[in-house]
């Protein structure tokens, strides 16, 4: 293949699920032509900040410390919910130069995710079939050994080659209508056109804007939880300040009580002295009003 070939031919493309890669396509014509590049190790060290990002469809320009080729990395993401409630997140990267159509790359993405998808679900719901066939026929070693896990594999495997049919196939649609994905391009400064939006970037569009609109509930959702919360602290917060004032007044009611109860005791003490006096002197100087000790 030649230069022009690398300006509208995918590089190399990587589908995984949940950061575990399932299956690859390389176009090994175009892999000299970027100096033997080794694609799947740019793929492998950018997955990790590709799958825990927010964004759905995205690129991310290729350092020239690889190649002096402008490479771009796209990717797509999509959650896909199983029957038991689990959720797996499959991602497709590709690599191509930064010269190729992005609606003919965001076409080749969504298109492979798609297939998978229904690709994934036939072969689940075609596994219990199988078990159930094996239970069934157990005793039928010729039927056992055609449902065997090898053609479970081999099933698996068939995708593989789906994966290459949709990039070759779209590739070769694009050599043959160029205009159409090109349509309502408008003129840059540099007199390049720019690429158009079209119904698949549309629509990858409004489920970027689902993400973010389901994201922003989730936060308002936080928000009220927090205002909940502070609202819980305030109640608190003035329960405590009531308790707080109760408190004090039964502090300042018992400091009385302990202050009136001292007054009583040191009175007490204070009778019972004056008693004792007035008995020792009153012995001496006689009795009621010491008149011995007065006249005297």
């Amino acid at each position: 293949m030649s230069n022009a070939d690398l300006h509208s031919h995918l590089i190399h493309t990587t589908l995984t699920l949940n950061s575990t890669t399932l299956y690859t396509y390389e176009n090994h014509q175009l892999i000299p032509l970027i100096n033997n590049l080794n694609c799947s190790e740019i793929i492998s060290q950018e997955l990790g900040l590709i799958n825990s990002s927010k964004t759905i469809v995205g690129s991310i320009q290729i350092s020239s410390n690889y190649t002096t080729t402008k490479l771009v990395l796209y990717f797509m993401k999509k959650a896909l919910v199983n029957k038991d409630g689990s959720t797996d997140l499959i991602t497709v990267v590709t690599i191509a130069h930064s010269e190729v159509n992005r609606a003919l790359i965001i076409t080749v993405l969504k298109k492979i995710i798609d297939k998978y998808i229904d690709f994934k679900q036939e072969t689940e719901n075609s596994d219990p079939d199988t078990i159930n066939n094996n239970n069934i026929n157990n005793s039928n070693p010729i039927n056992s050994a055609n449902n065997s896990p090898s053609q479970t594999k081999s099933r698996l495997g068939e995708f593989k080659l789906m994966m290459n049919q949709i990039i070759k196939f779209h590739e070769l649609e694009y050599s043959s209508n160029a205009q159409i994905y090109n349509y309502g391009a408008i003129e840059g400064t540099d007199g390049e056109s720019s690429q158009s939006i079209n119904p698949n970037q549309l629509l990858l569009a409004n489920e970027e804007v689902d993400e973010v609109r389901q994201l922003m509930l989730d936060n308002i959702n936080k928000l009220l939880s927090r205002g909940d919360k502070i609202n819980l602290l305030v109640d608190q917060t003035d329960r405590l300040n009531t308790s707080s004032s109760v408190f004090q007044k039964r502090a300042q009611q018992i400091k009385r009580k302990m202050w009136f109860g001292n007054m009583k005791f040191i009175l007490a003490i204070a009778a019972v002295i004056f008693v004792i006096l007035y008995l020792f002197i009153g012995q001496s100087c006689g009795f009621p009003f010491f008149s011995r000790c007065l006249h005297n």
